[in-house]
């Protein structure tokens, strides 16, 4: 390469590197998923990190290398965002070497360019998650498939399945993925008389070759059977829509990150706020979007045959996220479908590179970049900036600036206790009482049995919801603090607002609207009727000492009198 493309590599890659140390260190902590991470990693015994590990739903790789990292580094909040930030600087690099080999070194110029400054890229890039790691094994996965069309030798051949090995051992969707790869690899090789199938000293090759993907597979299989038959995979806080199909694009090629948890039933409620039409979300999303859309379309045109073989297996893995989310196993959030993430830049890349009449290029590709970077710098919630909002710190620092003692009284609902001790300061040691969302079941339904009330609780306690205030959580708060706290005491409530935001007014409305009654999610009916059953218990015999609130959590403070 000349000195001119290293140095404009250099820039890029500069550009890539600042954006992702821009705002590293969040002020609110590691929120739930990011806990679950670290909690793994730090298991000191070696017998615990794999119980931990295995326990989880995700496959353990990233768990290794993250525990690898706390080794050889530290724990500290930034240093686990930095393991994250290092696998998507690789990345960038990556898919330069992609957009090279594809064309030439001016188009992988700009597909670096475009992966450097994508805000998806972005935000998992500060995120101590498993999504940075697995782009970068889905891009390597691209670069040796595509090598592979152009050289069958043995190195590519192993480097190729080692890569998809890793996938499978990273996401526990990435089988799938893989599988469909693979397939891909073997129909393109076959369809240009690169490899004889029905030969079998190809298919004595061909099995050599794939034995670390196969490995690694067999070694996972108990642990890919459980999942599968498992509660775990479920999810249960919201339902499949087509929205989600388009919000999943948005995500990749916009800066604003709409579906990172969870998406409006219709992207309509985005465009229209409150009867306004929402003329950010139409600059700023829509359209990068549909320039992205016009990018992907011509360029599946260009016919580029290796290109479009695994554009099919991505769209066969997507097409499989999308069944498994309609069945109620998964909801289609960006990131589970990040292994697509490679493919997609650069059949955009293609596309607008494509475009004969220059005019036409250039000012796509300007508008294009314009809008991501600008608002990368200037809006409060771009990728780099955004805040976690369930990070657990913030609730340590609502109860540090309370007026709590040690001997007060503390109720944490949605998490556990232990989710807040790697920030407690040790000398603080409240009376910590958890409802939350692993034992609710008992104290809202008096029913022991969580899965039964997970899965068929809509069903069993539709009328429970209609009684106000829960006779239950009445009992319990006359239990454990009416009758053991003296005048003067005060008790601490925390509340997550993102799953206990409805009233009792608005619980009524739903339970009597089979409709909304069906797609309101169980566990925002339920922690909400909690929320409103909790405060109100504490009405008559306590005053309110303060109401706090930090990202998505409300501490309420009762005094009793």
């Amino acid at each position: 390469m000349k000195n001119n493309t290293f140095f404009k590599l250099f820039i890029i890659f500069l550009i890539a590197f600042l954006l992702r140390f821009w705002f590293l260190d969040k002020p609110e902590g590691l929120w739930n998923d990011e806990y679950v991470s670290w909690f793994i990693a730090s298991q000191n015994s070696f017998s615990d990190f794999l119980t931990e590990m295995f326990r989880n739903c995700h496959a353990p790789f990233y768990y290794i290398y993250l525990k690898c990292w706390m080794s050889l580094f530290n724990d500290t909040d930034i240093s686990l965002r930095i393991s994250s930030v290092i696998p998507s600087l690789l990345t960038v690099i990556v898919m330069f070497l992609i957009g090279k080999k594809i064309k030439n070194i001016k188009f992988g110029l700009l597909c670096c360019f475009f992966t450097a400054i994508n805000s998806f890229n972005i935000y998992f890039a500060q995120e101590v998650r498993l999504y940075s790691i697995l782009i970068l094994f889905s891009s390597l996965s691209l670069l040796f498939f595509i090598n592979l069309e152009k050289k069958q030798n043995t190195l590519n051949y192993i480097l190729f399945f080692i890569i998809n090995a890793l996938i499978c051992a990273t996401h526990t969707l990435g089988i799938i993925f893989s599988f469909f790869n693979i397939s891909a690899l073997f129909f393109l090789l076959h369809r240009e008389n690169k490899i004889f199938i029905k030969k079998s000293q190809n298919i004595i090759s061909l099995i050599k070759y794939i034995s670390p993907f196969i490995f690694v597979v067999l070694l996972l299989s108990p642990f890919l059977f459980t999942v599968a038959f498992s509660n775990s995979l479920s999810q249960f806080w919201s339902d499949f829509s087509i929205s989600k199909i388009i919000f999943n694009f948005i995500d990749y090629f916009s800066p604003i990150q709409t579906n990172i948890i969870n998406v409006p039933d219709t992207i309509f409620a985005y465009i229209i706020k409150e009867n306004k039409i929402n003329y950010i979300f139409i600059i700023f999303a829509i359209v990068p979007a549909l320039i992205a859309l016009i990018g992907v379309i011509r360029g599946i045109k260009e016919k580029n045959i290796t290109i479009n073989y695994y554009l099919i297996s991505s769209a066969l893995y997507f097409l499989t996220l999308i069944i498994l989310s309609i069945l109620g196993k998964i909801i289609l959030i960006t990131k589970y479908s990040c292994e697509v993430y490679p493919i997609l830049i650069l059949v955009f890349t293609l596309g607008l590179f494509s475009i004969k009449k220059e005019i036409i290029k250039k000012t796509l590709v300007v508008i294009f970049i314009v809008i991501n970077i600008f608002y990368l710098i200037t809006s409060s919630d771009s990728a780099p900036k955004r805040t976690r909002s369930e990070g657990h710190l913030a609730v340590v620092k609502l109860l540090e600036n309370s007026r709590l003692k040690n001997s007060d009284f503390v109720i944490l609902t949605y998490y556990d206790k232990d989710k807040f001790e790697r920030y407690l300061n040790k000398n603080i040691n409240y009376n910590f009482y958890s409802i939350n969302k692993f034992n609710f079941n008992y104290f809202m339904f008096n029913n022991s049995d969580y899965y039964e009330t997970i899965h068929h609780g809509k069903t069993m306690y539709r009328n429970y919801f209609k009684e106000f205030p829960n006779k239950v959580i009445m009992k319990y708060v006359n239990d454990n603090f009416n009758s053991k706290m003296k005048k003067g005491d005060r008790i601490g409530i925390i509340f997550l607002n993102t799953v206990s935001f409805l009233s009792n007014d608005n619980i009524q409305v739903i339970i009597n609207d089979n409709k909304e009654y069906d797609r309101t999610p169980f566990i925002f009916l339920s922690f909400s009727a909690l929320r409103n059953s909790l405060l109100y218990s504490f009405k008559d015999k306590y005053k309110i000492d303060s109401i706090t609130q930090a990202g998505d959590w409300t501490l309420f403070v009762f005094e009793k009198i």
